[in-house]
């Protein structure tokens, strides 16, 4: 029971009544000693006018009247007092209105007791509908509250500056609200990426399926001759393979921005998942006259991360130098570690970025004002920078026009 005491409506109220009836108390013993005071003064009166009447009357019983007002009466007086009296009606069961005496005290104290118990009860039941109008104010609040969350509003929160059962229900109501919101807005944002990654795979689709379209109609309704129609056939295929890539591109970005996907992260030497990558590419880089070269600045670096998804990574930006490179340039891809973090470093001696460009150039299906590449559709960049972010890594470029650029992913080593 004592729990509850936190609550300051709980302590108001007990402060209250405790006040109520200490001065309720305290007033009662002052009517009752008043009462009491006016009762022996006019028990003294009476005695006086009975001994008065009596001397004036009797002057030689004097001396015996006097010790009886004045030290009390014996037992035997007592018992002779009330047959004398009893039968004039005078005994322990005579009404108090008949005794002048005690008839104005003892009215007086009942009036003040009884103002007394109306003022108590009235504060009372004030106080306590105050106190209760304080309290139904505050479930008003959480009312209120409630629809507004009905009505997806969730900017209107309950406070409470008090400490007590109602500031942990506020409390308890405001993380609640807040919960609601971020799911609504989870609810909202998923929607609203499913209609962005359809939208993105729709229009990036339409070239390549328009392409085909007319490539199919030339098939059917000219004449061509063999190496015509196999040059169509080749053409059509390298549209089919650049959907392909770009199907699955697209739906791996959009697992791994959903969170579908789980890295089966497992620890493993870094340098062997790049140097993965750049054999991938070293066909294409020979093919174009670009040197590939790797360097390793240390013989093994161990760290724990998804070898197949941090190779596709750096395949995607190693292409991207290559495809930024012009032939006889270089493309060198370096590792390291220091004792806070890893660094994966590509660095080509290609075109360069414009400075405009820089910001954008990991938004999906951005590609810069000055791209010579008509066959990329922006996307490889946006899935790298979301596996490394995956990764709990980060990825910054730095490039000058002409003067080639440099990436950087950098890992924080593990505690």
């Amino acid at each position: 029971m004592f729990k509850y005491f936190s609550n300051p409506e709980l302590k108001r109220s007990s402060a209250i009544i405790l006040i109520l009836a200490f001065i309720t108390l305290s007033c009662s013993f002052f009517v009752i000693n008043k009462g009491y005071e006016q009762m022996r003064i006019s028990y003294i009166e009476s005695n006086t006018a009975i001994v008065g009447e009596l001397v004036k009357n009797h002057p030689q019983l004097k001396d015996e009247i006097i010790p009886l007002v004045t030290k009390g009466a014996n037992e035997k007086s007592i018992e002779q007092g009330k047959k004398i009296l009893d039968e004039y009606g005078y005994n322990e069961s005579l009404n108090i209105e008949f005794i002048p005496a005690m008839k104005k005290s003892y009215t007086t104290v009942l009036n003040w007791i009884l103002i007394l118990i109306i003022c108590f009860s009235t504060v009372a039941f004030v106080g306590n509908c105050i106190q209760y109008k304080i309290i139904y104010k505050r479930l008003e609040k959480l009312i209120i509250g409630a629809q507004n969350i009905l009505e997806y509003n969730f900017d209107i929160g309950i406070y409470e500056n008090a400490e007590g059962t109602f500031a942990k229900l506020a409390h308890a109501f405001n993380n609640m609200r807040i919960i609601m919101k971020n799911n609504l807005g989870a609810v909202q944002k998923e929607k609203q990426f499913l209609v962005d990654t359809l939208s993105d795979i729709s229009h990036q689709l339409k070239t390549p399926i328009a392409s085909l379209i007319i490539y199919n109609d030339i098939l059917l309704e000219r004449k061509l001759d063999e190496e015509k129609r196999k040059e169509f056939l080749k053409s059509s295929g390298n549209q089919l393979n650049r959907i392909e890539w770009l199907v699955k591109s697209l739906l791996k970005l959009a697992k791994l921005d959903a969170g579908v996907i789980k890295f089966e992260k497992e620890v493993y030497d870094i340098n062997k998942t790049v140097e993965e990558a750049v054999e991938t590419l070293a066909v294409k880089a020979e093919n174009e006259s670009i040197n590939l070269v790797f360097k390793n600045r240390n013989s093994k670096i161990i760290m724990k991360h998804d070898p197949n998804w941090l190779s596709e990574c750096f395949i995607n930006i190693i292409k991207n130098a290559l495809e930024h490179t012009d032939n006889g340039g270089s493309v060198t891809v370096f590792t390291e570690r220091t004792p806070v973090c890893v660094r994966v470093i590509v660095q080509d001696s290609g075109e360069g970025i414009s400075k405009e460009d820089i910001p954008n150039i990991f938004k999906r299906f951005y590609k810069g004002k000055r791209s010579k590449n008509t066959e990329s559709v922006g996307i490889g960049l946006a899935l790298s920078k979301s596996i490394v972010e995956g990764h709990e890594g980060m990825i910054e470029v730095k490039s000058k026009e002409k003067e080639g650029t440099t990436f950087t992913i950098t890992f924080l080593n593990s505690i």
